[in-house]
């Protein structure tokens, strides 16, 4: 990804996201006829492949029958690429982690409106074969992705201090957003920061395992956040919480339809149907419906939304 730019779905990075944009097919509501209001058109940063109950809800004419026309933008580098696009104008909502904290630390223009249904750390510590344990990184070399404020790094940091490692131990490299699956493959690194999809393939094929869950370490605290632009916000109040009710049904539709989620998604990825049937049953389990919304100068609290 260049400039904050939402990449395209391709081979290499198909495992770390859904590299798509999902256009909502719907050009009007779906009880359209003689003005009828127009749909809203509305830009989601996402990071990862727990976007795929919202594309069903577009593929069936959920998001339109609440007036939303959603496109769905897959940042394949992470949530700072995914802020900067927030800052240029590039999208209206987001839902991922850290990055939109530092972002609104960092005077962006963007507040925090709800938790999306998943809200733990995604993050998970693989390591190649021959490699055990967190320990076992001692004086070996890992990558997370984006050095510095990215999400993956941050957990990388902890998972290695509650190990007592630290950066003198374990070489920490940058992997500027590029496929975990293929950094590890490489053989120029011992471990990987990526997410649950990608270790369950790794580890199906034999060729690592997996060493640590970034949310084991990190407890009750909450990464997930869902924000929206200001500029948003003020134009739009209503489409944003007709986006949590459309993302409810959405994902209500997901759970009773399991079979059609999987089958979108390995239309996507080069991964196999039971792997990602488990990884989404993992995320079901997960799967909060009602959202915690706060109410400060940061975060902008729709009591109707609190229930979708």
């Amino acid at each position: 990804m260049t400039g904050g730019r939402p990449a395209r779905l391709g081979r290499a990075a198909g495992l770390a996201a859904f590299v798509v944009v999902a256009l909502a097919s719907l050009a009007c509501r779906a009880d359209s006829g003689p003005g009828a209001a127009p749909l809203v058109p509305l830009r989601l940063a996402v990071l990862g492949i727990n976007a795929g109950p919202q594309q069903l809800g577009i593929d069936h004419g959920v998001y339109a029958r609440h007036g939303i026309d959603l496109q769905v933008l897959h940042f394949i580098g992470g949530g700072p690429g995914a802020t900067v696009a927030a800052a240029s104008g590039q999208v209206d909502m987001g839902e991922y982690g850290t990055p939109i904290l530092i972002g609104i630390a960092s005077g962006l223009h963007i507040k925090v409106v709800g938790s999306p249904a998943v809200k733990a750390n995604p993050f998970e510590l693989v390591g190649r074969t021959g490699i055990g344990s967190v320990r076992d990184l001692k004086g070996k070399t890992a990558t997370s992705g984006v050095l510095g404020g990215g999400d993956g790094h941050q957990a990388i940091l902890k998972i290695l201090r509650d190990n007592g490692l630290g950066t003198d131990d374990v070489q920490l490299v940058g992997s500027g957003g590029a496929d975990a699956e293929l950094v590890l493959r490489s053989g120029r690194v011992d471990a990987v920061i990526t997410n649950e999809l990608t270790r369950r393939k790794v580890v199906d094929e034999g060729r690592g395992s997996l060493l640590a869950r970034a949310q084991d370490y990190f407890g009750h605290y909450q990464h997930n956040y869902v924000y929206a632009t200001d500029q948003f916000i003020a134009a739009h109040p209503e489409t944003v919480r007709n986006y949590f009710l459309a993302t409810r049904e959405s994902l209500e539709y997901a759970r009773a339809n399991l079979d059609e989620l999987v089958d979108f998604a390995a239309s996507q990825v080069m991964v196999k149907k039971p792997l990602i049937r488990a990884y989404y049953e993992s995320q079901i389990i997960q799967c909060d419906l009602i959202p915690t919304l706060g109410g400060s100068d940061s975060f902008v609290s729709f009591p109707d939304a609190g229930r979708f």
